[in-house]
């Protein structure tokens, strides 16, 4: 093997060197960055004992509702849902009955996340049951966000203080919404 030989073969190594020495310095950075994007994010999911984060929202029959003038006097169940999510479906007619027999101390708010009127109507009318409680439409997704809402359906209790007072994701049975009732009046 002549000097040309070396050199090249020692060209080859360095550059390797390099390459790798790159790419373990841009890993360290993304994960870096990834890491402080976590940390210092502001985004934080809503838990029992948090004050409820208010909004007004439009409901499907074209009224406004805002959180914190429900709350003045009542306690309030908020329930994020989507048209597409079986859970939901199977959940309103129990919510429904349940809303029917009276609700003096509370509010059941049916919070749309993100879908449109149409969508919606369409969901209503394959019920079994002709919905009582208002239908809020957040089709710009800005509570649902605001709330960090994760799976469908997501339900929030919120008593007449504005302080979460249950939370539980997925589908609610019959006992659940009457739980969530207690807990939001109380």
């Amino acid at each position: 093997m002549n000097q040309n030989d070396r050199q090249v073969i020692n060209m080859k190594g360095r550059t390797r060197n390099i390459l790798r020495v790159s790419i373990i310095l841009t890993i360290t950075v993304l994960i870096g960055v990834t890491v402080w994007f976590n940390l210092t994010s502001g985004t934080k999911a809503v838990e029992v004992g948090d004050e409820a984060v208010d909004f007004k929202l439009t409901t499907l029959e074209g009224e406004e509702i805002q959180l914190s003038k429900l709350t003045e006097d009542k306690g309030v169940i908020l329930n994020f849902w989507g048209t597409w999510c079986k859970p939901c479906r199977e959940e309103m007619p129990d919510m429904n009955d349940i809303y029917t027999e009276g609700h003096e101390d509370y509010e059941i708010v049916a919070v749309n996340v993100g879908e449109n009127e149409q969508q919606i109507r369409q969901f209503i009318s394959g019920l079994d049951a002709n919905l009582e409680f208002p239908i809020a439409l957040d089709q710009s997704k800005s509570v649902t966000e605001a709330y960090n809402i994760g799976p469908l359906p997501t339900t929030i209790a919120v008593n007449k203080e504005g302080i979460i007072v249950k939370k539980q994701e997925y589908q609610l049975t019959h006992d659940d919404i009457n739980a969530f009732i207690s807990e939001s009046t109380e």
